[in-house]
């Protein structure tokens, strides 16, 4: 399958079933959960080989700078391939997610009853309902579940079924942004702050001393965090009820996360909150175009155009929903509907509603090299059942939900972000 199509097939899968999603109901719920199989089956289809071969390509025909390197002695990063080597030795595992590896594959590995859970059909539901009425499904299914003091925590492999939910609705993810698997609170890897120089040289003659400079960038594990109440009722009748947890718990975290990776999260005397993400869009290092005040295409070519000239290679366009509007219902003098310029056919497009809109200050765009920057997420997603007073006096179950990750710039000139898009006249 041809790289690109591979690319456009997917995000028309991800942009549907988000709209889907967003309409809330059990219909809406169930086709979004079709679409998102077809998701799925798509990155099954589109195998490791094909991914390396096109992803080698690219490569090839560009000038990659700041590549990643693990900070550990006598290993480093494939950046074709994403894997992880040590030096004379056999590959080990993955440090680094492509989008069409899994965090379920993490759990399965990790968790002996996972395959047991992955076979079960609706599995979510049936705990939730088991738990709450007392009667299940089966006994081999009560028996996985694990009942502490404070409540009844899911399965890791379910956790992770919603946290790849997750990502697949996420702006960051959907574009191909490596994932780091961390297995402790912080993970340090090194970009290349300045590249050595090479020249040619005279036989016998000594060549002139280049080094080149290294400085690590450290990703720390930040909670993103929130909770929940279903009504006894609900949970008891609901007949979609796996399939309502799985998408609404996996819509909520991925919109929370895109916002704090995008912008960070605001403190209340204006600076910003040191347990969130410090934002994408705050980096002072990363490229920055003012749009003018009718939305173009122009913005992004420019946007793209200031990458290149950064020695960047721009792969992705997001914009949000009223943008992605306005450039859709361009038309030249003739009446005739704009074609997006021949610049931007190599790059993916992704909407995305987490991108800021106002009619005062305008909307934000961003152009980037997905490899521009990384995510690290410690665990899965954290889902426990939980008892308190509210839930005894108004017939409720609680859901504590929480996952740890953080997102950073590694190469900030592969970044641009654009400002001021329709902004209102002054």
């Amino acid at each position: 399958m041809n790289y690109d199509k591979y690319l456009s097939d997917r995000q028309k899968l991800q942009s549907q079933a988000q709209a889907l999603i967003n309409a809330g109901t059990k219909e809406s719920f169930e086709k979004a959960d079709e679409l998102l199989d077809q998701m799925s089956k798509l990155d099954e289809q589109y195998t490791a080989e094909t991914r390396l071969q096109m992803a080698n390509d690219r490569v090839m025909n560009s000038e990659p700078r700041g590549i990643l390197l693990p900070w550990m002695s006598g290993e480093h990063m494939d950046m074709v391939s994403g894997r992880c080597y040590y030096t004379g030795a056999e590959p080990q595992d993955n440090t680094f997610l492509s989008a069409a590896q899994t965090m379920v594959d993490i759990a399965r590995r990790e968790n002996p009853d996972a395959v047991t859970l992955l076979n079960m059909d609706g599995a979510l539901g049936s705990i939730v309902r088991g738990m709450v009425t007392g009667k299940w499904d089966s006994l081999e299914l009560k028996n996985i579940v694990t009942t502490t003091s404070s409540g009844t925590l899911i399965p890791s492999v379910l956790s992770a079924q919603i946290i790849d939910l997750m990502r697949n609705l996420s702006l960051f993810t959907a574009a191909g942004v490596p994932v780091a698997y961390m297995d402790s609170n912080n993970l340090t890897i090194s970009r290349v702050k300045t590249d050595p120089t090479f020249k040619f040289k005279q036989e016998g003659e000594a060549a002139e001393e280049s080094s080149f400079e290294l400085d690590g960038v450290e990703l720390k594990s930040k909670t993103a965090y929130g909770y929940a109440y279903i009504t006894l009722e609900a949970i008891q009748s609901s007949q979609n009820l796996d399939t309502v947890l799985r998408q609404v718990f996996a819509a909520a975290m991925a919109n929370a996360i895109d916002v704090a990776m995008l912008y960070g999260q605001k403190a209340g005397s204006g600076g910003y909150d040191s347990f969130a993400p410090s934002g994408i869009m705050n980096d002072s290092d990363i490229l920055v175009t003012q749009s003018g005040e009718t939305p173009s295409y122009d913005d992004i070519v420019k946007a793209a155009g200031a990458i290149r000239r950064a020695n960047g290679v721009p792969m992705t366009w997001a914009v949000n929903a009223a943008t992605d509007e306005a450039l859709e219902l361009l038309k030249d003098s003739t009446g005739q509907y704009l074609a997006p310029p021949k610049a931007l056919d190599s790059l993916q497009k992704i909407v995305s509603n987490q991108l800021a809109a106002s009619d005062e200050t305008g909307y934000d765009a961003l152009v980037f090299d997905p490899k521009a920057m990384l995510i690290g997420v410690q665990n899965n997603l954290q889902i426990k059942i939980i008892e308190d007073e509210a839930c005894l006096k108004r017939g409720l179950v609680g859901f504590q939900i929480y996952s740890m990750l953080d997102c950073k710039v590694v190469r900030p000139k592969a970044i641009c972000k654009v400002t001021g898009i329709g902004k209102a006249a002054e």
